[in-house]
């Protein structure tokens, strides 16, 4: 839930954000009951290779690699986790954390749910973790030519029927 996907830069969305309220209100009950909350921040080089397939965003220090503002609380009191492309395992310490944590359950929330949030479960997943997908706390693009509902179904179809992740 980052401002370059939410709020400015070429990928800023509407959509996306549309989650952001309800996120923060079921982040902070999760957070009261004891979990650790966690973020993955996509924070990009600015000559990214990831930007030979999508438009620069998130570089780092521009503000879009930020977490959105009504977040930003709960983030500094979880752990942030940078990452520069759409696992968040791949060249970051999320393999330690995770570790060092030990949970039972890991709940996956936010942005882009074909993208991020897909690559993210199939790793968890691969390492043995159970993962839970709130589908109302999840979310996909709006952009031109991008079937934004259809991605949605597909990809939470795609998490539980073939990654056998538990969706609610």
């Amino acid at each position: 839930m980052l401002n370059g996907f939410c709020r400015e830069g070429s990928l800023a969305s509407a959509r996306l954000d549309s989650i952001t309220s309800r996120l923060r209100q079921h982040l902070e009950r999760e957070a009261a009951a004891g979990a650790h909350l966690v973020f993955l921040a996509d924070t990009h080089a600015p000559d990214d290779p990831e930007f030979a397939m999508f438009p620069a965003h998130c570089v780092e220090g521009s503000g879009e690699d930020e977490i959105v503002p009504e977040l930003a609380a709960l983030a500094a009191a979880g752990t942030v986790v940078r990452k520069r492309t759409f696992s968040g395992f791949h060249g970051t310490g999320l393999d330690e954390v995770l570790e060092g944590l030990a949970p039972g359950v890991v709940e996956v929330t936010g942005v882009c749910t074909d993208i991020c949030v897909l690559h993210t479960v199939y790793e968890l997943r691969i390492r043995g973790y159970e993962v839970v997908v709130r589908s109302d706390l999840v979310e996909t693009y709006d952009a031109p030519g991008h079937d934004a509902d259809e991605l949605q179904r597909f990809a939470l179809a795609h998490i539980r029927d073939v990654l056998g992740a538990t969706v609610v």
